[in-house]
């Protein structure tokens, strides 16, 4: 049972026991992990309308969001990360980890903040 401190201090502290037990990990450039859920709708079969299940995607949903990874994150995470910031999600490439970079921070709408990701493409030769 939790007690003492305001609400949000103790839903703060329950939700980083909830992220340290089922939350996916990410390294970031100072060699630092922070816990957080990813996900990647492009990976989702729903999304991708698989035949037959009856599911289809709302017609209000962007386009351009479909394919935007999110790390959702507690506020104190996210104030770490600004636009630009690089991170490193630690799943396999098949779940969509790799290296990414913040384009934007989003409400989340549950409480979290939404970092809205790109994969970051690191050059590998000058182009002359």
């Amino acid at each position: 049972m939790i007690t003492g401190g305001s609400f949000r201090e103790r839903m703060a502290g329950l939700t980083n026991r909830i992220l340290t037990r089922v939350g996916d990990c990410a390294d970031l450039e100072d060699g630092s992990e922070v816990r957080g859920t990813f996900e990647n709708p492009s990976l989702d079969p729903q999304a991708q309308g698989s035949s037959g299940s009856g599911k289809r995607l709302a017609s209000g949903i962007d386009a351009a969001e479909l394919d935007e990874p999110r790390f959702n994150v507690t506020h104190e995470v996210a104030a770490r990360l600004p636009r630009g910031a690089k991170l490193t999600i630690k799943l396999l490439p098949s779940d969509g980890g790799g290296r990414y970079r913040v384009v934007r921070q989003a409400a989340a709408g549950d409480g979290m903040v939404a970092l809205v990701l790109e994969l970051d493409h690191e050059r590998t030769a000058d182009i002359l």
